[in-house]
């Protein structure tokens, strides 16, 4: 799912992991009682703030947090959890009026958690909400495109929660944002670790995932946050079942909050579920109705553009995403794979005019941390030069097909773009690998071999990263046949190759592979 859920990050690299989601606001355990403030009471109104936030009530969620402010001036939360409020609006909804209410309202918190230090450097509550705003500037910073304040004020947020989880292993709350972090920080590039590690930055993914439970187990403010990032995270390393008992909490438990239906819904399309996927996103839509939020309009209708894309019903696909470009207030913020796909769905709903101005906003990308980008602006400008031809079709169906987990009838999609490709190398190789990715996927492990055969005797320019994808299934169905030492010289094979599509992220699947054969 895109888009619903986004946290401070240290640096650019890092922080565009999470730039298709919306934050959730963190905090830290009430501080010890203190003459004159009804310290319960203003615990018990943050609660409430908190939880009128995550069934979309801002406008309740902020007269709470008011309340707070007002009640303990001297104390981050009020001030923390109404900036937070609007830093969500900004990243949701892309308006610079949330984006300048956002900083003033963090120049307040950064000034009431100095004091606290001032009185107290070991106070690790004022540490975690300083670092806590640090990291949500340093994201507000970079979403407007000023790197170099990104940086500075992320990384000084990481090491203000390294310093609280230090100083107090039980403040859970903090052991939420520095779990994030070190989560976050694994998943970065191979090749971006030597900078992490030079700015004081240990990735560690295991580590990140366990600080994160005991978040969502133990947290006093940060119980559904931890919850909602530990699902995701779950997710992204394949722990299907885990991720949807904690999603599955969070729906149940805020019926109000159509984001969390919506990410559902992105996940049962993943996982092979389409049917309930769309039952989610309709949904979505029509609670949406009773108290009508225009970013919750947007997401829905882009998921269920992207339901229906999925299903190869590509006229329902464009009628969604019609109502989605039409709401947009931020298009420079469109992904560029989203563009394409609604360019596809024009021309191939037979509005090829259509199709060729959504193409042309696919704009040019080197971000190391966004592959798809640059692969779909090629992609793109490909598909503005000369219109959709039977191949190419046949190769969008078989991958729509393939990620649905409907594995025969992506096959059949793709042996019918190999028949259509009339020998063009580019087309043949996309072609070829699709048909050993189904083959492995339908335990045809000998046809993989054989097909490999066929893939590796092409030298496509274009669709290189053919090749090393190539190799890492034929590895794969080796080491599925237990035969690792050929396994091993096909996983060998794949470092050969530079400077291609998805090397990232390739490379890191490969490692996995190597070790999981290596524990055998």
């Amino acid at each position: 799912m895109t888009r619903i859920h986004k946290l401070m990050l240290s640096v650019h690299l890092v922080f565009t992991i999470l730039t298709c989601t919306v934050p959730v606001p963190a905090a830290a355990s009430p501080p010890p009682p203190a003459d004159g403030i009804e310290w319960a009471k203003v615990h018990e109104i943050t609660l409430r703030g908190i939880d009128k936030f995550y069934r979309l009530d801002n406008e309740a969620a902020l007269r709470h947090f008011d309340s707070v402010a007002v009640m303990a001036p001297g104390d981050p939360r009020g001030h923390f959890f109404r900036s937070m409020v609007h830093f969500s609006l900004y990243a949701l909804d892309r308006d610079h009026r949330y984006f300048e209410l956002f900083m003033k309202e963090s120049d307040t918190v950064v000034d009431v958690c100095e004091r606290l230090l001032d009185k107290n450097e070991q106070d690790a509550n004022a540490k975690f909400y300083l670092g806590g705003i640090y990291g949500y500037r340093g994201m507000a910073w970079q979403t407007e495109g000023s790197l170099i304040k990104a940086v500075k004020e992320g990384r000084e947020g990481y090491s203000l929660l390294e310093e609280a989880v230090e100083e107090r292993p039980d403040l859970y709350d903090a052991q939420m944002g520095f779990g994030l972090f070190r989560y976050l920080v694994a998943k970065a590039p191979r090749s971006f670790h030597w900078m992490l590690k030079l700015m004081g930055i240990t990735p560690d993914l295991d580590g990140g995932l366990r600080m994160l439970k005991a978040a969502a187990e133990r947290g006093t403010y940060t119980r559904n946050e931890a919850q909602l990032y530990l699902a995701q995270f779950l997710f992204n390393e394949q722990r299907h079942s885990e991720a949807f008992e904690q999603l599955d909490r969070l729906v149940a438990r805020y019926p109000e909050n159509t984001l969390f239906l919506i990410l559902r819904a992105s996940w049962l399309q993943r996982t092979g579920k389409p049917e309930d996927a769309l039952t989610d996103a309709l949904n979505a839509v029509e609670r949406n109705r009773a108290h009508p939020l225009r970013y919750v309009e947007d997401l829905a209708c882009n998921t269920l553009g992207s339901l229906y894309f999925a299903r190869n019903e590509f006229s329902t696909a464009r009628s969604y995403y019609a109502r989605y470009v039409d709401s947009l207030k931020g298009p420079e913020r469109v992904w560029n794979w989203t563009w394409y796909r609604i360019g596809v769905s024009h021309e191939l709903a037979g509005d090829r005019a259509g199709a060729k101005t959504f193409y042309a906003r696919v704009r040019t990308s080197s971000d190391p941390m966004r592959p798809m980008d640059a692969y779909y602006y090629r992609r793109a400008r490909e598909q503005l030069a000369r219109p959709i031809a039977a191949c190419e079709a046949s190769l969008l169906r078989a991958t729509n097909d393939a990620n649905s987990k409907l594995h025969d009838r992506a096959l059949a999609h793709f042996q019918s773009a190999l028949d259509s490709a009339h020998g063009d190398v580019e087309l043949s190789s996309r072609a070829l690998l699709g048909l050993m990715q189904m083959q492995y996927e339908l335990k045809r492990y000998e046809d993989v071999i054989a097909t490999s055969a066929r893939l590796f005797r092409l030298s496509p320019e274009r669709e290189l990263w053919t090749l090393p994808h190539g190799y890492h299934k034929l590895g794969q169905a080796y080491a599925r046949l237990g035969r690792v030492a050929e396994a091993r010289t096909a996983f060998a094979q794949v470092e050969e190759f530079d400077d291609y599509d998805f090397q990232d992220q390739l490379e890191g699947r490969v490692a996995a592979d190597l070790k999981d054969l290596s524990s055998r």
